[in-house]
């Protein structure tokens, strides 16, 4: 049974699902995979490269998909923005930094631009930058995030969005999730674990079953893996991953990892 919202109208869909844009894992057979069973599914292109955009687009297909930058990445890298917008995507979806630079850009292309905030102030600042829909993440979230949690931060962000939709994310995982949301106020959800372990994503198959296998319990939020994997991402936005060995090892003493153990980290992800 369809559920009509504001999200749903807005971005043509069946369903108020978005798949998240979780850089290296969500690519083209992912986002298509969602769109096709009535969602928007979003290609994550924050650290790829050009040529790893242009595959994961070309991989899509004729699918209606998104295309989802990490602000602060993209600044350093804006013409990936140009190639986004050149294959007319179905939206685009800025998180973790100044959407303003590029909103204008969006909004002249006449593609719906999507702001992910994590803060009353950060959503204040997307709605002067002309956000067409908003999504408000909590620290729930697996990957990265802020501090606030959802339950709270999502009627906050709807009380100030006015007529524009709000989507919820973090920690939503199920039905029961998306009901919530809507009860909440928003307008749909935004997931990106639930989707990490399909068939569909870029996901290792090794680290699909450790996700299966993990419990939010098992779960820790911490900068460490930014350090090990030499990612310098600003302090506002700390990583949600499973905890391991290298955690235990390592926390506390993030600045020390050295280059060995960087390279033991990136081989153990393959």
């Amino acid at each position: 049974m369809a559920i009509a919202t504001p999200l749903v109208a807005r971005l043509g869909l069946r369903h108020p699902v978005l798949l998240a844009p979780m850089a290296a894992v969500s690519g083209g057979r992912l986002a298509a995979a969602v769109s096709r069973a009535g969602g928007l599914g979003f290609i994550g292109g924050g650290y790829g490269t050009r040529a790893w955009l242009e595959r994961e687009l070309a991989l899509a297909g004729q699918a209606r998909v998104g295309v989802g930058f990490i602000a602060w990445a993209l600044a350093r890298r804006p013409s990936r923005l140009d190639l986004a917008l050149e294959r007319r995507p179905a939206a685009i979806l800025l998180s973790f930094g100044n959407a303003v630079p590029f909103a204008a850009r969006v909004r002249q292309a006449r593609i719906p631009l999507l702001v992910q905030v994590q803060t009353l102030a950060q959503a204040k600042a997307a709605l002067d930058a002309g956000a067409d829909i908003l999504v408000a993440q909590g620290t729930e979230a697996g990957g990265h995030g802020g501090a606030r949690a959802t339950l709270p931060l999502v009627p906050a962000v709807v009380d100030i969005a006015g007529a524009v939709p709000v989507v919820a994310a973090g920690g939503i995982a199920d039905g029961r999730g998306l009901a919530a949301a809507l009860m909440l106020g928003a307008a749909g959800a935004l997931c990106g674990t639930a989707f990490y372990s399909a068939a569909e994503s870029l996901a290792p198959d090794g680290a699909k079953q450790a996700a299966l296998a993990t419990g939010g319990d098992e779960t820790v939020r911490s900068r460490l893996f930014d350090h090990a994997r030499g990612l310098d991402w600003p302090p506002d936005w700390t990583l949600r991953a499973r905890r391991n060995r290298f955690f235990d090892r390592w926390a506390g003493h993030e600045t020390a990892i050295d280059d060995d153990a960087r390279a033991g980290y990136a081989a153990a992800a393959q």
